[in-house]
This record gives C-alpha cells, structure tokens and sequence, in this order.
C-alpha cells in the first residue's frame, strides 16, 4: 500500500485485503494489487453485510474513489452485472488488474454523476432494472439531486438506492465560516424532499436514515416526468434550503 494506513482496520474476503482508510481525502492510501482502499465506517460495512440474505446481483456504484468497494460488493454479493462510475480520468490500476478476468464488471472514467452519459450507462447495462444504486461521489446537494432524479427511475421496484455521507453539513468541522462547503446547500435537503415523497408517492416504499446513509427503497409508483418536484404536497408552503 502507498503510505502508511493509520489507525486501520483491515479485512480479507476470499484472498482480497480491504483496508478501512477513513482519513481525509489526501491522506489515504492507495489500492495496489489485492489490496484495495475500502472508505466505509465498520457501521456502513454492517449495512452492506445485512443485505446479504438477499443479495443484489444488479449493482452500480457512482463515486468508486481506488476501486475497493466496487470490489468489496463484488466479494459479498457476487452479482450477475457490476458497473462502477467515476469523475477520475485516470484508471485505476488495481481494480482494472481485478476486473480484467471477470466480464461482468464495467468501469467508466471521466464521467460526473449527474451526465447524461452515466444514465446512458446505466441503461445499456442494466435492461431489467438496478437492484442496488450506491452514491458514493460528489455528495453535493444539486449533484446528488440531478443524479437521483436520473437513475431512480432505472431501480426496480423493491431495490435499493443508497446515498452515503449525507450529514457532512451537520458536523462540528462544517460549521465554522470558511470551512470546505460551508457555502453549499447541505444534502439534508434531498431528505427533506425524500421523506415528502415518501408521504405521498407509491415511487419510494421506504426510506430509512441513519448518520452514515440514506436508503431509498423503491416503490411501485413512477416518478412525475422532469425534475423532482413536491411543491404541489406542501400545502402552499416551501421548503427551506439550508
């Protein structure tokens, strides 16, 4: 590994190392061959692991970092189709090497998360419908928005949609003037509108956070055509934007 991984964690599944390397972005290791950088809380493992009696075998993953949670989802769940996306123009060297023996995986580089070119994607590889979205990139209100309003839509009813990282906004680092995103609108907002449409829309079955995620599973119900809106289920009142 590049560098030297602190206070971590490691775990191995089926021959594969995943380092748990939660440090600031810059300080984090690097993934090399069957050690990949793994950037989950062991409370956000525990989620993975208890979906584990019913696994999705459709996965895209949007925000892959060094390649090691595409890989972890690859080690748990065994799935049939497993597609990772990300902003990074450069490939990563450690997950290609894995995936070059296994045709089921499919990476894309260069790709923001809210591009017509990551639906694109996400349609041509998965023509049933998505069992489980993970959100893992930008973890920007307006991104992160665009992005669900264009792959929600691709979930099959009963499958998951996960946006991690969600609470940055709300801890003690972020609330000082001057601190990274203090200016940004904080991803609560998507949650506020998510629970709107929980209330009101068959599209989302349920929806259940805790401090590490958001999980949106899908309902039977379609979303309106366009943008996201709920202005109509708010009795004449807006939500705020903090």
């Amino acid at each position: 590994m590049d560098g030297e991984c602190r206070s971590l964690d490691a775990l191995e599944i089926d021959g594969v190392t995943f380092h748990l390397d939660n440090r600031p972005g810059a300080q984090r290791a690097i993934s090399r061959d069957c050690e990949f950088v793994l950037v989950k809380s062991p409370r956000l493992l525990s989620f993975y692991e208890g979906l584990c009696e019913d696994p999705p075998k459709a996965i895209l993953e949007i925000g892959m970092f060094e390649g090691g949670s595409l890989v972890y989802f690859d080690k748990l769940f065994e799935p049939d189709v497993l597609v990772g996306i990300d902003l990074r123009r450069q490939p990563i060297e450690a997950l290609e090497q894995y995936r070059s023996t296994r045709p089921h995986i499919k990476t894309y580089y260069g790709r923001s998360q809210n591009s017509p070119h990551t639906r694109g994607a996400a349609q041509s590889n998965f023509p049933n419908g998505i069992d489980l979205v993970v959100d893992d990139a930008s973890h920007l209100y307006a991104e992160t928005l665009e992005t669900f309003e264009n792959i929600f839509p691709l979930v099959r009813p009963g499958g998951l949609y996960v946006i991690e990282d969600w609470a940055w906004a709300h801890k003690a680092s972020a609330q000082a003037p001057g601190s990274t995103w203090y200016d940004r609108p904080a991803m609560t907002n998507l949650l506020f509108a998510l629970t709107v449409m929980a209330a009101s829309h068959g599209v989302i079955d349920s929806l259940t956070i805790e401090r590490t995620h958001v999980c949106v599973r899908k309902g039977r119900g379609m979303l309106p055509p366009g943008k996201m809106d709920i202005s109509h289920l708010l009795r004449g009142r807006t939500l705020p934007l903090i």
